[in-house]
């Protein structure tokens, strides 16, 4: 399982999800390489909740139950029109979340949550803008923040835009619950992006193929 997971990653890595730009990713790699993981767990200090993302060097965070709220913060020179090698990655598996998951940021991060990974009850995935509004004005061609789950149990909450992708179980996204077998069983992932229209946000549901095709959803 944990070689499906790796390698739906790299093959998540290569994906531009918007099917108006086209844009060739065929040599893009930035997938999570050992010599530039940073692996993290219980320590002299303890276990470590806050994680800053350095841009285009990944991380890889496995086997640590954390009691408390973890936070993500997304390097700002992860743009909103950035190159792929500014992205910012950060891949968790085998990894308890009893107190949730934060995510700070504003444009072109991976979250990546192995099937592994479990959360408390009641526990979230919860997405912060870093400054304000910030994603108001992008579409489906921009670097979204995308969180990737291969896990069960995952319920997201977000006020901004945002992307939540599940290669099988279900998801919950602002207390709506997607499920990649009634809505695209065919495809390798299902994605559901939230972004503002007349400042309203509104939901992208899109099936991802393994070779790089979206299709847009009821």
């Amino acid at each position: 399982m944990m070689k499906k997971i790796v390698m739906l990653f790299m093959m998540f890595m290569l994906l531009t999800l918007c099917a108006c730009s086209g844009a060739d990713t065929s040599s893009q790699t930035d997938a999570p390489a050992s010599d530039h993981a940073e692996e993290s767990g219980a320590d002299a200090a303890g276990v470590q909740y806050d994680y800053q993302l350095k841009a285009g060097e990944p991380m890889e965070v496995y086997d640590v139950t954390f009691d408390e709220m973890v936070t993500v913060t997304v390097d700002p020179a992860s743009t909103r029109n950035g190159s792929n090698d500014l992205r910012s990655n950060i891949f968790f598996d085998y990894c308890t979340f009893k107190g949730g998951l934060t995510i700070v940021g504003d444009y072109h991060a991976m979250i990546i949550l192995g099937s592994g990974c479990s959360f408390g009850e009641g526990s979230k995935v919860i997405f912060k803008e870093t400054v304000s509004g910030a994603t108001k004005d992008m579409t489906l061609e921009d670097n979204f923040v995308k969180v990737l789950t291969a896990c069960e149990g995952v319920a997201v909450e977000a006020e901004s835009a945002v992307g939540v992708v599940t290669d099988g179980p279900d998801i919950v996204f602002n207390g709506i619950t997607y499920s990649k077998q009634e809505l695209a069983p065919d495809t390798a992932f299902l994605g559901v992006y939230s972004l503002y229209e007349n400042d309203e946000i509104v939901y992208a549901k899109l099936a991802i193929g393994e070779d790089d095709s979206v299709e847009f959803l009821d």
